[in-house]
């Protein structure tokens, strides 16, 4: 029986709550201050009339579940626009095909001699904190935090070292068309297209970016004989056989943007509040320090470290936890269902938000609160009480890559600098298809001095 219970006999149908008029808004509105009041008005299911049709929106972590277990929700077409067909906007068959070839290089086995490769574009941005430290000189810490996440996939994916100016042409161009996108996507929050003439051209000129730099990569590979290829992502997608033949340069484009957005950007965001919320309380900042401190001492991290970098790695998903960088998903009803007893019309929009569960009163004590302590000895309550990476079939394959990275580029910073807010700044969250700082933080960073052999409390 699929988990929605599709049929009326199977439950009880219950009334939906939510606003009874179409939801209009003739001027920009936060989304998370919208979704946010219709769970305090209505509770943890919300059916409202969008100018995209019906949308319902699903708080509770059983609904969660349900949803992303059951093939009658599908992704919505939005992301297609930037990533193609590639893993993260397709479904059906060839989903299944892709997933099951990229899947075997995300395992653990596979990633973790990438540990080398992380650590050493971290210490190469470290140099360079060097000299800001010393300057006093000011950082945009979310896109400090993008350009390191962008080479270190690149690197470990694709075997490329993309040059500093290259680098920052192709974050700019990714960062221009996730912002874009936002515009589109906010349609279902009620709000009116904002896709103009003039910001579908930079869309077009960020995209074209993106492409040029991803079929260079193919064109250099295809060169080389399979004697000669890195054995790395870029070459096992080259060349497996898929049930329609070896991928031609625009499926390769697909799954390599999917993984150059999927793979930077979530962790980059993640950081980046992570910074914040460490300056924000400075006693899990100390923690961090003390932890590192007599972990690495005067040394990067290693694989071996991981498993006692626990403060590091809780910080990290604490911070996912308050700031999920997917802070909503939406589905499509491909059929009539129903989730909880509640009937969802065939072609609904359906909206989950990471956002919203991850702060659910009945599963979080004091949810609001920063606390990465909620992740050292009991996981959560609910599987889907915490679902960053999303859950189901299409659970990300990086969530293993995400966590392992966003830990050992905490601790390897923290091992050397605190990260100081500049003073004056109100920081709030900006949700677009991703939850981007508003505006960025900036920030000072200051070295730090290794005491040997303190002891963690």
């Amino acid at each position: 029986m699929p988990p929605s219970l599709r049929t009326a006999e199977q439950g009880h149908i219950t009334t939906t709550p939510g606003p009874e008029s179409l939801v209009l808004f003739d001027i920009p509105v936060d989304p998370l201050a919208f979704m946010s009041d219709l769970v305090e008005r209505y509770g943890d299911v919300v059916r409202y009339q969008s100018r995209m049709g019906p949308c319902l929106l699903f708080v509770h972590p059983d609904h969660v579940r349900a949803i992303l277990h059951d093939q009658n929700f599908r992704r919505a077409s939005l992301i297609r626009m930037m990533l193609g067909d590639g893993l993260l906007a397709s479904d059906g068959p060839r989903w299944r095909s892709q997933r099951h070839v990229m899947k075997r290089d995300f395992l653990p086995l596979k990633i973790d001699p990438m540990v080398c490769a992380m650590t050493r574009e971290t210490a190469r941005m470290v140099a360079c904190w060097r000299d800001a430290a010393d300057g006093r000189q000011s950082l945009d810490v979310t896109r400090e935090m993008t350009r390191l996440t962008l080479h270190i996939v690149v690197r470990t994916l694709f075997s490329e070292d993309l040059s500093a100016d290259r680098a920052n042409e192709l974050c700019e161009a990714v960062t221009q068309t996730i912002l874009d996108l936002s515009d589109i996507s906010w349609t279902i929050f009620g709000m009116p297209m904002q896709f103009t003439p003039t910001s579908s051209a930079g869309f077009a000129a960020a995209r074209k970016v993106v492409d040029a730099t991803c079929y260079e990569m193919i064109a250099r590979r295809r060169t080389q004989t399979a004697g000669q290829r890195p054995r790395d992502l870029l070459t096992l997608l080259i060349e497996a056989e898929t049930p329609s033949g070896p991928m031609d340069d625009v499926q390769l484009r697909d799954e390599m943007v999917t993984m150059l957005v999927g793979g930077h950007e979530t962790t980059a965001l993640a950081l980046a509040w992570a910074w914040k919320l460490l300056a924000d309380h400075p006693e899990a900042e100390a923690r961090l320090h003390r932890e590192v401190d007599e972990v690495l001492g005067e040394r990067e991290p290693t694989l071996e470290d991981v498993p006692r970098l626990i403060w590091s790695k809780a910080v990290f998903q604490e911070a996912m936890r308050l700031y999920p960088p997917v802070w909503y998903m939406a589905r499509v009803a491909t059929d009539a269902g129903v989730v909880g007893g509640h009937a969802i019309p065939p072609g609904a929009c359906v909206l989950l938000s990471a956002w919203l569960t991850h702060r659910h009163p009945e599963f979080w004590s004091d949810p609001r609160r920063f606390d990465p302590a909620r992740f050292l000895d009991d996981a959560p309550t609910h599987r889907y009480s915490y679902f960053p990476f999303g859950g189901g079939r299409h659970q990300c394959i990086g969530m293993y890559f995400g966590t392992l990275e966003g830990t050992l580029i905490l601790a390897q910073i923290a091992r050397q600098f605190r990260v100081v807010p500049n003073p004056g700044q109100e920081i709030g969250a900006n949700p677009g298809i991703t939850l981007r700082q508003s505006p960025p933080m900036q920030a000072t960073v200051e070295r730090r001095s290794t005491p040997i052999g303190r002891a963690l409390p």
